[in-house]
């Protein structure tokens, strides 16, 4: 759902920047030619400025997905010709294509629209934030249901095995009590095997004492009787 949508919104702004002659698109012209005159002028403001904010834009929040998504494709050999195989192959051609698709859409949607740097930094950052609208259901999610998130995605784990690493960062309350409670267990459990092996220290010096309390009362016992027979 999530995909179709995104899809969806990438092919609202690529169609809208299509140049057609005769149909109402936004295409914006940046040379202007007055008929008062034989030479025409550049209307448009962009600089190399805006040309190096948009590929650092680009570079920031594409790489990552389109390199995760060559990953999955490249990874799923390890599975031979199965199900998980065809499944990491289909996850990684969504999550490659869906980025291709937002990189293309944001460029001809600036090549058609942007006439200045503001406007190039303004349409690239909306378009790649519809790039990460599954990123924010996700997120969401997390606020709302995390018991069910943590349970789907740990099935996911279990399924693919150590073979496919799921990076999930829990970050609700919830999980940082039971972090917290975890960490005041484990130091309460070293307390309590200190206090437990100073106990054991202190039974075995009873013990030896004990022994050496029996040893002075049989002497003293036989004084007694060495004196007595005197």
């Amino acid at each position: 759902t999530v995909l179709a949508t995104q899809a969806l919104c990438f092919g609202f702004f690529v169609d809208e920047a299509s140049l057609e002659f005769g149909d109402d698109r936004i295409w914006r012209y940046s040379f202007s030619c007055p008929r008062n005159n034989l030479d025409c002028r550049n209307d448009s403001d962009v600089t190399s400025i805006g040309i190096i904010f948009f590929a650092l834009f680009a570079l920031i929040f594409l790489m990552v997905d389109l390199l995760n998504g060559l990953k999955l494709v490249w990874g799923a050999s390890k599975y031979g010709c199965s199900i998980r195989s065809f499944q990491i192959v289909i996850g990684g051609c969504s999550l490659f294509s869906i980025t291709a698709l937002a990189l293309y859409a944001t460029v001809v949607y600036n090549v058609a629209m942007s006439r200045s740097n503001v406007d190039m930094i303004f349409n690239t950052v909306i378009l790649f934030f519809v790039n990460d609208l599954d990123e924010k259901l996700f997120a969401s999610l997390r606020m709302i249901c995390p018991e069910w998130l943590e349970q789907t995605t740990s099935e996911i784990a279990a399924r693919f095995g150590d073979n496919v690493n799921i990076n999930i960062q829990y970050s609700t309350p919830n999980h940082q009590v039971i972090d917290h409670q975890n960490r005041r267990i484990g130091k309460i459990e070293r307390t309590l095997t200190r206090k437990i092996n100073a106990i054991k220290t202190v039974e075995v010096k009873h013990e030896k004492l004990k022994t050496k309390v029996k040893g002075l009362k049989a002497r003293h016992t036989t004084k007694n009787k060495k004196i007595k027979k005197l």
